[in-house]
């Protein structure tokens, strides 16, 4: 095992917290060590990888989610998962008995890493998951603070799953399995809609092919803290790399491998990237099993012993002076980074104070294509945003946040098309169209999406084939017009959401 990090490296104020970091296991995925790596979608453990056997191959899992609105959490522990060998009873162990924490609501139409692991050649049929611990948050603006949680009652804990097609697994060689958790269909309502708080998880599991110029495919927004760096790299494919820790510190230690095309943000070079750094990663698994940085935005430093940390989550509401600026927001605060046993409860509203030298950035910066900003002004109920700060408890107060930075996400926001906005571009794709989103945390805001060519539609060619009455996902970055505007030759009114769209996901 690998020991733990030291005090004054990542903040450990507790021997409770110092042994849980010991359990999470070093997952390092890229070209030298495929027969060893293990990907997926949220998990942990510690444990040194060894190389494997002749006879096995290495399975990457992924795990991702179709949303729904008003639902800001499910959380669950992930305790193990299982394969079952095809025609027969037999199975392997995946991830064996551990904890890692997923929350599917942070995978709104996103996927991520799950687990890597080594698995005998052969062919499988079935992926078995365990569950404990499931717990629902709700959006609820009859209450105060705004929020309902629910203890979830699954309908097994153990749900199995067809894979299909089945998944065959070659020795000496990379695969991917798919598991995504349908939420729409997973999630019972009463007569009036309301979520009741049972749950029969409904997922589809399938294989991924690799691609000779996408491999296994793009990964959006790994977020997580740097646990080492690599300056330069022995291999011509990259220039160096980092290692960095997912899901809160629950989920596994993956290599971020950079080439010269990667793009770094937030530090001027690798060599000054610094260990328990904050970081939000676009990347692609190549058909190696290597995990490539497209882009990285390095963000603030956690420091646990200085109650510093990065808070995810929502907007709930905002105070903003005469000018227009946002001094204060409350806050839900769904994740933290690293997760601290005594920190500030998840799934509690905090009270963000914003100051002049607090910094405003956005991630995922290439999806920003109309070159938006986001400022003290463009803050608003129903944004996704990571907040570093330092927090304050104070007896029968709400918990206050100092920010020092304050980054705007790339979310993912359930709703239905109102109309196109002409003209639509001659590529089908490049256009903006009026939404109506579902989510009652966006208040009845207006709400615009452009997208351009990059854009990414799924189940559709482009804006011509979106329908009024089909749901909508639409997964980018929402930049409040405080200011009526013109967006490329579009009026746009004040007070709109502008959604620079990433992706729009039309389901069938």
């Amino acid at each position: 095992m690998k020991k733990a990090e030291s005090r004054s490296e990542w903040g450990a104020s507790t021997s409770r917290d110092r042994k849980r970091l010991m359990r999470k296991r070093t997952l390092a995925v890229g070209l030298m060590v495929i027969l060893a790596a293990l990907i997926l979608a949220s998990c942990g453990g510690n444990e040194v990888v060894t190389p494997t056997p002749i006879g096995n191959g290495a399975l990457y899992t992924f795990i991702g989610d179709t949303p729904m609105s008003d639902v800001l959490s499910l959380r669950v522990y992930i305790t193990g998962m299982t394969l079952r060998v095809q025609g027969g009873e037999s199975k392997v162990t995946v991830i064996p008995s551990s904890y890692i924490k997923v929350n599917f609501a942070s995978l709104r139409d996103f996927a991520t890493v799950l687990n890597l692991t080594a698995v005998p050649e052969g062919t499988y049929d079935q992926a078995t998951i365990t569950f404990s611990i499931p717990q629902l948050a709700l959006y609820d603006p009859t209450v105060t603070p705004p929020v309902t949680v629910l203890n979830a009652v699954f309908s097994t804990s153990g749900p199995t799953i067809a894979i299909r097609p089945a998944l065959t697994i070659v020795k000496n060689q990379v695969h991917v399995l798919r598991l995504d958790f349908d939420f729409l269909r997973s999630i019972e309502l009463d007569a009036d809609d309301q979520v009741t708080g049972n749950v029969t998880p409904i997922f589809k599991a399938s294989p991924v092919l690799a691609t000779a110029d996408q491999g296994f495919g793009e990964l959006d927004d790994l977020v997580g803290f740097v646990r080492t760096v690599s300056p330069s790299s022995t291999s011509g494919d990259f220039i160096g790399s980092f290692n960095v820790q997912l899901l809160a510190g629950t989920g596994p230690s993956v290599t971020v491998n950079l080439t010269s095309t990667s793009q770094l943000y937030g530090v001027p070079a690798l060599n000054q990237l610094e260990t328990g750094r904050f970081v939000e990663v676009d990347a692609v698994v190549d058909d190696k099993g290597n995990l490539v940085a497209k882009t990285v935005e390095v963000e603030d430093r956690a420091v646990v012993e200085e109650n510093k940390l990065a808070f995810l989550g929502y907007v709930i509401s905002v105070t903003k002076d005469e000018s227009g600026k946002v001094t204060q927001f409350s806050f839900y605060v769904r994740e933290e980074e690293p997760e601290y046993t005594y920190g500030v409860p998840l799934d509690s509203v905090v009270v963000v104070n914003v100051a002049e030298s607090t910094t405003f950035q956005y991630s995922t910066r290439l999806t920003n294509f109309l070159n938006l900003p986001f400022d003290a002004t463009a803050v608003t109920p129903g944004q996704e945003l990571i907040v570093h700060g330092k927090y304050t408890k104070t007896t029968d107060q709400p918990t206050t946040v100092d920010a020092n930075m304050i980054f705007l996400k790339l979310q993912t926001v359930q709703g239905a098309l109102s109309s196109l906005v002409p003209p639509v571009g001659s590529d089908g794709k490049t256009g903006a169209f009026w939404y109506a989103p579902g989510a009652s945390l966006l208040q009845g805001s207006p709400v615009m999406v452009f997208t351009n060519n990059q854009t990414v539609f799924l189940n559709v060619f482009g804006l011509g084939d979106l329908r009024p009455q089909a749901t909508l996902l639409v997964r980018g970055l929402p930049f409040y017009q405080a200011q009526a505007s013109t967006i490329n030759g579009v009026p746009v009114p004040a007070g709109t959401l502008v959604i620079t769209a990433r992706q729009v996901h039309q389901l069938q």
